[in-house]
């Protein structure tokens, strides 16, 4: 269960990024947080 919060909080600080990354027309960094957003869920998914 702690993994799963761990995996949490992280995704919650990656969509605060996302959200103020946005919110500042940082198209860029945008496209990076969901980049590592996609990956993070492909890893998560292959170790199991």
């Amino acid at each position: 269960m702690s993994v799963f919060k761990s995996y949490l909080r992280q995704l919650i600080r990656q969509l605060k990024a996302l959200k103020k990354a946005d919110s500042e027309g940082n198209k860029e960094e945008v496209k990076r947080i969901i980049d590592e957003l996609l990956k993070d869920a492909q890893d998560g998914l292959e170790d199991d």
